[in-house]
């Protein structure tokens, strides 16, 4: 037992217990410090810095650390202590996915070191940058510049403790993690030998250490190695002594890893039972660990670094033909985190919590007859705004699957598959802002899409009445209903069936039961010119129209308008919002709807604040529509966050939008929803009421407004068409679930 009362001894203990990974020890040592904390408060943020460790390392719930750490930092903290909560964070958002984030952390650090003289930690953050570097390249965020980045970050870290002669032990565990990690980055150079080299380095150190742990993790690495360069029975034998090893520990996120290399191997060698089987163990472990991640950021970046098993489990079941396995596999892979969200109604989630997705028989079950699911599946998206530069020869990543674009088209008596042959990475827009549409509207791309993504299953979807589309990775951007046949008529059109977007069949067909509460009212419609910038004229008028036709309240003009919605939004079956909306694909829980002046209703304030019982959100607002899109389809923005603040089907926008069409097709929208029309089918109206609209048939709207901007015209421009392009009417999506049909009686 140390003593109490030298809290110095006591965070020297925690550190060295933590080095070897003895958890257990690390508790004990803090409920002592704890304890010594309540005589001497200037050990309170050292325990709040080790809790937060703790959570890292042991609960994998990121978000909650992430809390912890920004909490000490806004505090008045010591040097050596805010260097190290600076590295803590750093690691934190780097088991995220959040590399940038990881990085810029990091460096926050290393002037404090600096200004310390303290080149042991100095060594720690450019080792750990170097981690960043190499993970964001493996993973499809970087670039292949990044891994010379990292290179030279090692070499700093080993320069940095060649001179150290304190510690002998710490500092050779921290060298051998060094050289583990510029393995890592050999590997994935293409650079066998050299990787190979430093993975025996690392592992000499750890076995005569004895820090089993490290050796683990060193023959993991050997064994990608010997897989790259076709060695398969030594790869085999790498990869098992990985798993015994890892697994003395209960560490379940390296033991995901090593199951995941067992499965890649097993299918490389054509054994795919045992792959699948290797998968399937690695799945589960992977959503055990993701009911302990409570945020939604941090679910984002975590799904990002697992995303490819779940992507080689659904290529290997349709390679040996078990369609109805990856189909269970996919709705795994986009449905899970989102609904645990769900279920739980709090960014908070318990531990044991864990939400169940849908089975392909249970989705065929709950299929209307005439409805056809597709359901797209991208794989091999790489993020990095260079992806298109070529690599130099030999780089590659480890375990990346390749880029494939399937359809997967369910209806209630059968499932087909369909292998698109188009790259995600050829759709990936370079600019998530207004010119995204300028990309997806050119005709021709129009018409390449129409024949990869609807034309392969034209035979399916002829004749029904709806057609619920399930987009993934990419294809969220993409306005089908703009999409062009060749006979030159777009998908959106009169004996076409009506379009339902959702994110996964499990969230679609989810039981959308409501529970009992006050009498709802009618409309609640909320809208704001906002002068500054680019003015809006008929946002506020929109507003007003809605209202009026729906019997509800408008909400108007610049006074603040939260409060009220936040009191009163939860007893509305209809919530409109009429305004500039902002898209934010930095941080897309910040994406906003502007409100009033200097007020702004984001995406966290929605699912922090709103508790909805709705039938309906309309985000006639710009870029509503919009997600930030990552690898895994976990998808961040006003959406999801409308979804998760309990409205079961939304209107949304994919591009910035003309406010004169958006207020025709929106009073057009909501005639036919209170003539008992189905949302599906009355946006469809809608949408073909503007296509169809003439110049002389819109300034009859229109003239009556104030500041009209339609213009006159000639006499023989008075039939013109002049929201014909799919810029006016194809931005509007109807995002839902089996109960967006008409609204509740």
């Amino acid at each position: 037992m140390l003593n109490e009362s030298n809290g110095q001894d006591l965070i020297e203990a925690f550190f060295a217990a933590l080095e070897l990974r003895n958890l257990d020890e690390c508790e004990a040592v803090l409920a002592q410090l704890e304890s010594l904390s309540r005589r001497l408060p200037a050990y309170v943020p050292w325990c709040s810095y080790f809790g937060g460790i703790l959570i890292n390392e042991q609960r994998r719930d990121w978000a909650e650390a992430e809390r912890i750490f920004d909490r000490l930092l806004k505090s008045d903290l010591d040097q050596p202590l805010r260097g190290r909560v600076l590295l803590a964070l750093g690691r934190t958002y780097d088991y995220q996915g959040r590399w940038a984030e990881a990085i810029q952390a990091y460096e926050r650090s290393l002037p404090i070191f600096a200004e310390l003289a303290q080149p042991v930690d100095q060594a720690k953050v450019w080792k750990q940058i170097a981690i960043a570097y190499n993970n964001g390249f493996t993973r499809g965020d970087f670039g292949p510049q990044a891994l010379q980045q990292a290179i030279a970050y090692c070499r700093l870290a080993l320069g940095a403790l060649e001179p150290v002669t304190a510690s002998p032990r710490d500092i050779a565990l921290l060298k051998g993690s060094v050289w583990n990690t510029m393995g890592l980055i050999h590997r994935n150079l293409g650079q066998w030998n050299e990787a190979i080299s430093c993975y025996q380095q690392d592992l000499a150190i750890c076995s005569s250490l004895d820090e089993r742990f490290g050796m683990g993790l060193s023959y993991g690495n050997l064994g990608e190695v010997y897989q790259k360069r076709g060695n398969w029975p030594q790869a085999l034998e790498a990869y098992q002594q990985a798993l015994t090893i890892i697994r003395e520990f209960d560490d379940r996120y390296e033991e995901a890893e090593a199951l995941a290399n067992l499965a890649f191997l097993h299918q490389e060698m054509r054994e795919y039972k045992r792959a699948l089987d290797y998968y399937g163990q690695a799945i589960d472990l992977i959503e055990g660990l993701r009911a302990g991640v409570s945020a939604e950021e941090a679910r984002v970046g975590f799904f990002a670094t697992v995303v490819d098993t779940y992507a080689n489990m659904v290529l290997l079941c349709l390679e040996t033909g078990d369609h109805e396995r990856a189909f269970d596999t996919m709705e795994r892979a986009r449905s899970r985190a989102f609904l645990d969200l769900l279920a739980a109604g709090s960014l908070d989630l318990p531990h044991e919590m864990g939400a169940t997705t849908m089975t392909l028989a249970e989705v065929q079950a709950a299929l209307p007859d005439d409805a056809l699911l597709l359901e797209y599946f991208t794989t091999g998206l790489v993020e990095a705004p260079d992806y298109r530069t070529a690599a130099p020869p030999g780089v590659q990543r480890h375990r990346f699957p390749p880029a494939r674009t399937l359809i997967f088209a369910v209806t209630r008596d059968e499932v087909q598959v369909q292998d698109t042959r188009l790259s995600p990475n050829d759709l990936l827009p370079r600019r998530l802002d207004s010119v995204v549409e300028r990309h997806f509207l050119e005709p021709q791309i129009r018409r390449t899409l129409y024949d990869r993504l609807i034309a392969p299953i034209a035979g399916l979807w002829q004749g029904r009445q709806r057609l619920y589309l399930v987009p993934h990775g990419p294809l969220h951007y993409i306005p089908f209903q703009a999409l062009v046949a060749p006979n030159g008529e777009t998908f959106l059109r009169e004996g076409a069936p009506a379009l339902v977007y959702a994110p996964s069949a499990t969230i679609l067909f989810r039981d959308a039961s409501r529970q009992t509460g006050p009498p709802l009212g009618t409309c609640m419609a909320i809208g704001y010119n906002d002068p500054e910038g680019v003015r809006l004229c008929f946002a506020e008028e929109e507003a007003r129209s809605v209202a009026q036709l729906t019997g509800g309240t408008a909400l108007v003009g610049p006074s603040p308008k939260k409060a009220t919605l936040y009191s009163q939004a939860g007893n509305c079956r209809l919530l409109h919002f009429s305004c500039h909306g902002e898209f934010d694909p930095q941080a897309p829980l910040a994406s906003a709807l502007h409100l009033a002046p200097g007020e702004a209703l984001t995406a966290l304030d929605v699912i922090e604040h709103l508790h909805l019982c709705c039938d309906l959100v309309t985000l006639s607002a710009c870029e509503s529509g919009l997600s930030r899109v990552r690898r895994g389809d976990e998808l961040i923005g006003l959406i999801r966050a409308f979804m998760h603040a309990g409205a079961p089907a939304l209107v949304s926008t994919l591009w910035r939008v003309d406010e004169r069409s958006t207020l025709i097709l929106m009073e057009r929208f909501y005639r036919e929803i209170q003539a008992g029309v189905s949302l599906a089918q009355a946006l469809k109206r809608a949408q073909l009421y503007l296509k169809n609209l003439t110049r002389q048939e819109a300034l009859a709207i229109l003239t009556h407004l104030p500041n009209d901007r339609v213009g006159t015209s000639s006499a023989e421009e008075d039939e013109e068409r002049i929201f014909a392009d799919p810029y006016y009417w194809a931005p509007f999506v109807l995002v839902g679930g089996r109960e967006s049909g008409t609204l509740r009686g």
